[in-house]
């Protein structure tokens, strides 16, 4: 079955596949029409015209201009980067596995070090329907009932015995997977973006049930999140920073909250481009490396990392394949060179490395450019803005080498050359006839 254009809108405005708004789609009708339902044989393919249009309006109605959910106010712009996922737990659960690996024994009478301070280990076990927590002498801790196809977040498999992390009472289990995923946004709230405009670049930080949510860059987005100060070491010196926190997130796409006067002035503001170049510091190629060593931070342990900013160039090579890697986000790091006439100025085949993460591939369309037809590859030679982290690293020469890591790429779909792809016979040597 088409979607028609409200199911389309709702395709659109909740980022979902075809096929989820069909399944969603199904089973609102089959909640709030049941009697209807049933005489359509259970299937929303056996609906009447008329009543797959109402239907599918107020499908609409109830899914994309309800108000997003989550606490906090209402926050209108534009996600530019993707500052990556994190699992705040790790650290304790990968020595909680490792120290059980050695000596099960040890560990469940004496627990682990973590931060000067230690954390009770509890042996676990799942039987007649009950999941149970026992300690070092085999003493019930704790139970709780087991849910069909559930695991509980607290459980930790190692090659023998399952685990878990104990709560300060030494009896709770405590969680012991804790994502967090970081993005970088640009707006304000709903009543002030239009009459004070965006505020600076922030950090939206999405915890628990919202570390889940695909979130998308580069689009006018709408959620609710709670306006906070940013964590920083107790000794720092450094200046407070505002962050959006968020636990729960139900992100609306699109402008359905400008009016329709000034629609097109906003809708313009809100390209890509132009809302990168207006709200984002932008740093010309040939400067970067000095806009880097300008505004680094310098750890003790002697590395750096510096500022986000956004650069825009052609592109020089991408690299679609890949390689493997276990620290990037999707487990392979792809890379993309730009260049510019500035940039050249001294050195002709001189070009800016950007690593991108196969997260950014394929999630979010980092080598593909928007067109009135779909998307598509893009091809060197065309025109991208990519918002970066810049950070240096030391060569076997004494020097320092630049290096980028890219948090959002946009292709702008004007100036964007189109990738040819070969035709599916292009490696047919059938004609040959076995020659």
């Amino acid at each position: 079955m088409e979607l028609n254009e409200a199911l389309n809108r709702v395709k659109e405005a909740k980022n979902m596949t075809e096929d989820d708004v069909l399944a969603a789609f199904a089973t609102f009708v089959k909640e709030n029409y049941p009697e209807i339902w049933v005489q359509s044989g259970s299937s929303i393919n056996g609906l009447e015209e008329e009543d797959y249009d109402f239907f599918s309006s107020a499908f609409e109605v109830n899914t994309v201009r309800r108000k997003s959910g989550g606490k906090g106010e209402q926050w209108v712009g534009m996600l530019v980067a993707y500052d990556g996922k994190r699992d705040m737990m790790q650290r304790q659960r990968d020595v909680a596995i490792e120290s059980a690996t050695i000596n099960l024994s040890q560990v469940l009478r004496y627990g682990i070090q973590q931060n000067n301070r230690t954390i009770a280990i509890g042996r676990v076990t799942k039987a007649d329907g009950e999941w149970s927590v026992f300690d070092a002498d085999d003493t019930l801790l704790y139970k709780e009932t087991a849910e069909d196809g559930k695991q509980p977040m607290w459980v930790i498999h190692t090659q023998g015995p399952s685990i878990c992390l104990l709560k300060d009472d030494g009896r709770t289990p405590k969680r012991a997977f804790m994502e967090k995923r970081k993005w970088i946004f640009i707006g304000n709230t709903q009543d002030k973006f239009l009459s004070e405009g965006a505020l600076p670049p922030m950090v939206l930080e999405c915890s628990f049930g919202a570390a889940s949510a695909e979130l998308q860059l580069l689009r006018p987005i709408s959620f609710k999140a709670e306006l906070t100060t940013a964590w920083k070491p107790a000794d720092s010196t450094e200046p407070d920073e505002e962050m959006l926190s968020a636990l729960d997130i139900d992100a609306d796409y699109g402008l359905d909250w400008v009016d329709d006067e000034v629609l097109p002035k906003v809708t313009e503001l809100f390209s890509p481009d132009q809302y990168i170049a207006q709200f984002m510091p932008c740093v010309d190629l040939s400067d970067v490396f000095d806009h880097h060593m300008s505004n680094r931070k310098v750890l003790a342990s002697g590395r750096d990392y510096g500022p986000t900013f956004a650069i825009s160039g052609t592109v020089d090579y991408i690299d679609h394949a890949g390689k493997e890697n276990l620290y990037t986000e999707g487990g392979f790091k792809h890379s993309i060179t730009l260049t510019s006439n500035s940039l050249r100025r001294d050195d002709p085949k001189a070009s800016l490395w950007i690593d991108v993460s196969r997260y950014l591939v394929e999630n979010q369309h980092a080598f593909k450019v928007k067109k009135a037809d779909g998307w598509k590859d893009y091809a060197s030679g065309s025109r991208i803005w990519v918002v970066v982290r810049s950070r240096t690293w030391e060569g076997t020469d004494g020097g320092l080498n630049l290096n980028l890591d890219g948090l959002g790429v946009y292709a702008m779909p004007l100036r964007s050359i189109i990738a040819q792809t070969p035709p599916e016979d292009a490696n047919d040597i059938s004609y040959t006839d076995g020659f």
